[in-house]
């Protein structure tokens, strides 16, 4: 009961309202920092899926072959990069895409961190090439 009252007041007062507002705005603010990494470090070579919503974007990298996939997770890894790779999502009967993706979140990092992030996975995408 208690719970219920507290969101009664939140929902009343508009502070729920508000707080969603600030969270939508700060998750833009993230994605637009992490796209604009992907451009400055990776480029041409990336083609970005999925960037007008959500909380996670799909990158492809044009011209690495998903066969690299494996050695760019683990070094990514062994640098404290979370890399999740598009691969599983596909039907393993199913013809898998020839060019490696990622599936990369920001909700959950600062610019900094994205920044940081991104110029890393740079460098290790330049021994993949």
């Amino acid at each position: 009961m208690l719970e219920q009252d507290v969101l009664a007041d939140l929902l009343t007062s508009g502070a729920y309202e508000r707080h969603v507002r600030n969270i939508r705005r700060k998750n833009a603010e993230r994605r637009e920092v992490l796209l604009r990494a992907l451009a400055d470090h990776i480029g041409p070579k990336v083609t970005v899926a999925g960037a007008d919503t959500g909380l996670h974007v799909v990158a492809w990298l044009n011209g690495i072959d998903s066969g690299c996939e494996p050695a760019i997770i683990a070094d990514a890894r062994a640098a404290g990069i979370g890399l999740y790779p598009v691969s599983p999502l596909y039907d393993p009967a199913e013809r898998r895409p020839e060019t490696t993706g990622f599936i990369m979140g920001y909700a959950g990092l600062d610019a900094e961190a994205l920044r940081r992030g991104v110029a890393v996975l740079a460098d290790i995408l330049a021994k993949h090439r």
